[in-house]
Formats: structure tokens, sequence, C-alpha cells
């Protein structure tokens, strides 16, 4: 009784034990500060955080009192984290400074496969501010007139352009995109004249990447399809098993099911054959039996033990 009572004990203590190391190592992970942008909490962490703090992808730095985001082997000021709607402000780091005399092209192109990831997705709230230069001069209230601070081209017309310009023929005639800058400042839209100052504005703004989905949905497994309800901020995780996926790359669950289709058919190719090879097995057997009997009542007949004609066949 001693005994039982002992082994009860160190499990409680073990129990309690794992609880408190857990409940200590939560209680460890306070929010971090940089600069100005704010408090930085999960899934974010500085990278002179615990280990334990945070969520993989999300780790930033803090610089000379700056917070930075490596991003894609990219380097990214962070204006802004928002909590709430799951958002993140980046500036590219040539556009930090900007010049009412000239437009700074910015560090690194925007681009959707360049911006965005599993993590980090796009956010319809980011405009194309397009660096476009022509060989003559345009006369549209769409081309705002500037001039590139640092460009090797020879153009004397340089132009921004607020908008997604996806083919050749969405420019006017002798114009070509240099380099593409995203901004998520209010206030500029295509739809809307801009002035030059207000677009270096936006410029500087930064713009604005969601990490929403990846957030949300992450207790839903690899073969899980997240689907938000309503466009709430309600993940549900739809399991099912993705014929795209390689088998390696499968969870447990849809491993036993893709080997099971395997399985069934060519069990079921095994039983058969099995079925039909005792069938004719048996079939032999009794055969034998057949002439076997045949043999012997004939051996009788000889004797004189003449059997009856019933017993004669099988």
């Amino acid at each position: 009784m001693s005994l039982t009572n002992s082994f009860f004990a160190t499990v409680f203590l073990f129990v309690t034990f794992i609880t408190s190391c857990i409940a200590q190592t939560t209680s460890q992970c306070v929010p971090s500060s940089c600069g100005d942008s704010g408090e930085l909490k999960f899934p974010f962490r500085l990278r002179s955080d615990p280990q334990h703090c945070g969520k993989t992808g999300y780790e930033l730095d803090c610089q000379n009192n700056e917070t930075i985001f490596h991003y894609k082997s990219r380097k990214f000021y962070v204006q802004e984290i928002n909590y709430t709607n799951f958002s993140i402000r980046l500036l590219d780091p040539s556009l930090k400074n900007q010049t009412e005399n000239c437009s700074v092209f910015p560090q690194h192109r925007a681009s959707y496969d360049a911006m965005t990831s599993l993590i980090f997705g796009w956010l319809r709230v980011d405009n194309d501010i397009n660096y476009v230069n022509c060989r003559g001069q345009i006369n549209s209230s769409v081309y705002i007139p500037t001039s590139f601070c640092s460009t090797a081209t020879n153009s004397s017309f340089s132009y921004l352009v607020v908008g997604e310009i996806l083919q050749a023929s969405d420019l006017a005639v002798g114009c070509r995109v240099e380099t593409v800058a995203w901004s998520a400042a209010p206030g500029i839209s295509p739809n809307v004249s801009s002035s030059l100052s207000s677009i270096h504005q936006a410029l500087g703004y930064g713009f604005d990447l969601s990490w929403r989905r990846d957030f949300l949905c992450r207790e839903c497994g690899r073969d899980d399809e997240c689907v938000f309800k309503d466009n709430s901020d309600v993940a549900t995780c739809i399991h099912y098993c993705k014929e795209d996926t390689p088998v390696s790359e499968r969870s447990f669950g849809c491993k036993v099911e893709y080997y099971s289709v395997f399985v069934l058919f060519y069990g079921g190719i095994a039983i058969g054959a099995l079925v039909v090879v005792g069938i004719t097995i048996l079939i032999a057997v009794v055969v034998w039996q057949c002439k076997r009997r045949n043999l012997n009542t004939s051996n009788h007949d000889v004797l004189g033990n003449k059997a009856s004609s019933s017993e004669e066949n099988c």
C-alpha cells in the first residue's frame, strides 16, 4: 500500500513540476520594444529574446534603435505592427528619406512574388507607384513629372504613375517602367489626382503585409484547409488529403489513407487468387478421392466382394 501511495505522490510532484516550468517559461515571454515601432509581442520576437518566445518567421532585429525586418534576404524598416488587423507596415531603406527635388529609387523592386510568402500576404490597400521613363513628354494628369535622383538612363522625361501596370499597353507610347514601389498611404489612389510631394510622402509611409492567415490558421495541419467564416477572424480547419502533396510530406493519417488504397487493391487480388487456388485444389482433391474409391470398388469386385451400385459411383 505504501508503494502505491509513493507512486502516485511521485506522479503528482512530476506533473506539478512540469506545469510550473511551463508557466514560468510562458511568463518569461514579456513584450519587447525597439525605437518607435511600439510593443513587440507574439508572434513577433526580437533576435535577442529567448528562443521559446515568438514564432518562426517573425524574427526582428533592433539596430540603432530601429526595428529591422530581414525578409527574403531583403532589409526593411518596421514602421508599425497592427495586432488588431494582423498587418505589419514596412519601409524600403532607400525611401526613408525622400527629397522634394527628385524621386529616390527603392532599394527593392516591389512585386507580388518578391514581397509575399506562406506567412505574409499582400493587402489590397497597397498601391503601385511606378517609376516611368518616356522618350517624349506626356500630357496627362496620371503622369506626374519628376526627376530621378540616381539613374543610369538618359531620358529627360521621368514620371511617377500610381496604379497597377500589367502590360506595355497600359503605358503611353514610348514609355517604360524602371522600377515599382508599394505604398499603403491613405489618400493615394489611381483615381485620385496627386501631387509630387504627396507621392513622396506616400513612398515614405511604407506598405502593408498581412500575417492574418498564417497566425489564425496556426492550429491547422499540413493537409488542412483553413476557412474563415463570413470574413471573420474565426478560422476553421477542414481536413482533407491533397493529392498534389508528396507522400513523404503528408500527415500520418493521409499516409495511412494513401497506402490503404494499395493494401485494399492488392489485398483483394491476393484474396481472389487464394480463393481460385483453393477451389482448384478442392476440386482436384474431390476428383482424386472419387477415382480412388472407384479403384477400390473394382478391386473388391475382382475378389468377389461386389459393392452396390450406389457405392460404386461418386
